[in-house]
């Protein structure tokens, strides 16, 4: 005999001067004591139960296509310290490991020597600027997301930036929740676009066993037509010289 399960829709009376108990799907007292075996209102009971069923459904499938950011490894270019701690301390708050390097030089050999997922940099810095470090990182990583950060907006427009491949852009001074809403539009796009990259690998592995099958099947039927031709010259030679 299977075990008795328990009916989420059962409540326990909270009334003290009332000793039943209630079913919640009508408000009604109950005598079933939570075991569904028992419900005095089993289609009502069989339907709530669907309906649940089918919300919770609905609710894990939108949960499964949103894009949510993953924990990022975020390299912050800034000559000026305060910046460098301020923006590593949001990004450890934000769930993301901040590293930090004081110019674009010192952020080259960081990049080079361990993986980085993001980089934010500032424009103006000494031995190379955010302009030059942004080509230079995109030569060696052509996907990595780059967020150009600049106090100097007529010297450096957003044009710039993005013109070198910078995947955004943000004017100093910005409030934090400026810089985070970018940040998350940044690495939202980007995994948006390495899925779409990875469908499309897929599609292109698919596309290609499909030519493989389809050039295999007809080597083979091109081959067993030609052996085909063979046994019907043979019996034909066959044929020609028992005659003579």
């Amino acid at each position: 005999m299977s075990p008795s399960k328990k009916c989420p829709f059962y409540r326990v009376s909270q009334n003290f001067t009332v000793s039943r108990d209630y079913c919640d799907l009508n408000g009604y007292p109950t005598i079933c004591a939570g075991d569904i075996q028992f419900c005095e209102k089993p289609d009502a009971l069989r339907k709530r139960l669907l309906e649940q069923k089918s919300k919770e459904a609905l609710i894990n499938k939108e949960e499964s296509q949103t894009v949510k950011p993953s924990k990022y490894k975020v390299l912050v270019v800034d000559d000026e310290e305060p910046m460098r701690k301020m923006l590593s301390n949001l990004l450890s708050k934000l769930g993301h490991q901040g590293m930090k390097a004081s110019n674009g030089v010192e952020a080259l050999k960081i990049i080079k020597q361990e993986k980085v997922d993001a980089v934010i940099t500032d424009i103006v810095m000494p031995e190379m600027d955010g302009i030059v470090l942004t080509k230079e990182i995109l030569s060696l990583y052509p996907n990595l997301p780059i967020m150009v950060m600049s106090g100097y907006s007529k010297e450096y427009s957003i044009e710039s930036a993005i013109a070198v491949g910078a995947r955004d852009f943000i004017e100093k001074p910005f409030s934090i929740e400026e810089f985070v809403l970018r940040l998350n539009k940044m690495i939202r796009d980007c995994e948006m676009l390495g899925q779409k990259e990875v469908k499309q690998n897929e599609m292109q592995v698919k596309q290609n066993e499909t030519a493989f099958n389809v050039s295999r099947k007809s080597s083979e039927e091109i081959n067993d037509l030609k052996r085909e031709i063979e046994i019907l010259k043979s019996r034909l030679s066959s044929v020609y010289s028992k005659s003579w």
